[in-house]
Formats: structure tokens, sequence, C-alpha cells
């Protein structure tokens, strides 16, 4: 779940045996020949995974939400460094979405927070850009998607998950969402976007 992954190799095929969400068995065919992209997979069905219940995968930093800032720099005309608080001041979003682990496990969680798509547009992004790096506080975990990806409806950072703020285990202050991408392109403790 920790390793950069570059996406947009949406031919590529997966084939997984079988897997388990929520109780309920998904035949191989579900993701064969989809590639990281499985929207086509309807989760509307199924129960809404607690809290308590999220799997957790690496150990969370330590966070001093006063000092923390979410810096948007890069290939931008207005580099922006956000507090926790005017964060949450921005329009959310509101999705139960699938987090796929292949092999390990899957949860179905209600995730709350901001399009990143309404920070690139406040920071004005350069039109050379192409990708988009996402890092983590405190280490070298980062994402890299490309842009066109990052530009779709359901990618968002999350700090909320089923109503409660984002335990600090599962990303907080900042997650990043991505609908219909694998469990390892969604970034725990998120503070820096960059764009190139």
């Amino acid at each position: 779940m920790s390793r950069m992954r570059k996406q947009g190799r949406v031919g590529q095929s997966l084939v997984l045996a079988s897997m388990v969400v929520a109780g309920v068995v998904l035949a191989s065919s579900v993701l064969v020949g989809c590639g990281t992209n499985f929207d086509r997979f309807d989760n509307s069905t199924l129960p809404v995974t607690p809290v308590e219940e999220l799997h957790i995968t690496g150990a969370a930093p330590e966070v001093n939400i006063e000092d923390y800032r979410l810096v948007v720099d890069g290939l931008v005309e207005t580099p922006l460094s956000l507090t926790y608080e005017v964060i949450l001041d921005y329009p959310t979003v509101t999705e139960v979405v699938l987090l796929v682990c292949p092999g390990f496990f899957t949860d179905n969680a209600e995730w709350t927070g901001v399009p990143v798509t309404t920070l690139l547009s406040e920071a004005g992004i350069r039109p050379e850009a192409s990708e988009v790096t996402f890092h983590a506080l405190g280490s070298e975990y980062k994402v890299v998607l490309p842009l066109d990806v990052v530009q779709q409806d359901g990618v968002f950072l999350a700090h909320t998950v089923n109503g409660q703020v984002l335990p600090a285990k599962h990303g907080y202050p900042m997650r990043l969402v991505v609908r219909g991408n694998y469990g390892y392109d969604w970034l725990k403790w998120l503070n820096r976007i960059e764009i190139s």
C-alpha cells in the first residue's frame, strides 16, 4: 500500500480468483480486464464497514494540527498553503466508496472531503502540467497519478469517514480517495500536492 504507483495502464489485466466484500464473494470476472479501474462494480447494496472494522496499513506519524499545512505547488500559478481549519471550510463531497487492497481486504465506507479539482482550480494549473504527486507527512511515501485521472469525479481529500473525524491510523488529517483505484493509491497523512 505504501509504494509509489503510476496509474494509466487501464488495459492491464488483473486476475483475482475471488475476494470477499462485506461477506459477499465476488467472482474473478468482476475485475478481470479492468486493470486498476473497477468502477463498474456496484457497491450500493453492500453494508457500510464500521470505522472500528476498517483495515489498517502503515504506522501513523505524529501530527501537530496547529502546525499542519497542506501545500499545493509545482506547475501552478498560485501555490497554496492551507491550514486544517481552512480545508474544513471548503465545499465537500460525500460518497460511499469501495476501498480494495488486492488479495488482502476490502472496505466499503462513507468518505467526506474536498475534491482535488477544487484546490487545483484555486492554485491554477499551468498548461504544461501532466501529473500530480501526492506526498505523505514525515516520510517518502507518495503516489503519482496522471492529471486527467485526478481531475475525474471521485477523487477527493477525505477528512471524515462514516461521519467521524478521520482517525490517525486511517490517514488523519487528510487521506486521498480515488474511486475505482486500488488502495495503494489512497495515500494517507497527505501534506503536499505537487503538480508537474
